[in-house]
């Protein structure tokens, strides 16, 4: 039992000496290791970027889709769908649910894409809590009082929001458009 107490007394101080050149070392990989960003505080990994929000999406129609592939989309929740038409502008009425979507496209193309979105949610779904917690505050538009917009750069697209009447002027109703950011202007010629 002696023998065994020493042994430990023996092991303890090797231990005790080895501290300073195992702290020594850890200092120095720190130093001369690669810098990818900032570290989190205690475990020197790279601090996580933040995410940025998802981009929006209702009955799986995005801007962007080709018309095929968007018409698929519909056919989940409106069976009538299943046959494309090739109008520049289509309602989607999906079954059992509150809302309807006029979609709109870049041509009468089979491989045209979806350049609108224009939600209609009849009786009002609470959307613009959900909006607001995903994009923050939006901007206010000057030229329709009591629309809201928020830009959503990472998806390339604009929502617009607001609260209004229903054609009958009975209820209250939501409407969210989703469009492209607006390119800029292309550059003039020289000439």
């Amino acid at each position: 039992m002696k023998a065994s107490f020493v042994f430990c007394t023996s092991l303890s101080l090797a231990s005790l000496a080895a501290l300073p050149a195992i702290a020594q070392l850890q200092v120095q990989t720190r130093e001369t290791g690669p810098q990818t960003g900032a570290a989190a505080p205690s475990t020197g990994a790279p601090a996580a970027q933040p995410t940025p929000p998802p981009c929006p999406g209702m009955a799986g129609l995005e801007i962007g889709q080709t018309r095929t592939f968007s018409f698929e989309r519909m056919a989940r929740l409106e069976p009538s769908k299943k046959t494309v038409l090739r109008d520049l502008k289509v309602l989607h009425t999906p079954e059992k649910r509150p809302w309807t979507v006029d979609v709109t496209y870049a041509s009468d193309a089979l491989d045209a894409k979806v350049v609108a979105l224009h939600y209609l949610l009849d009786p009002p779904s609470g959307l613009y809590e959900g909006i607001l917690e995903r994009y923050g505050k939006g901007t206010p538009v000057a030229s329709e009082p009591g629309m809201s917009s928020w830009a959503v750069p990472q998806c390339g697209i604009r929502l617009r929001y607001r609260t209004g009447m229903s054609e009958n002027k009975q209820r209250h109703v939501e409407e969210m458009w989703v469009e492209p950011l607006a390119k800029p202007a292309p550059a003039k010629k020289k000439g």
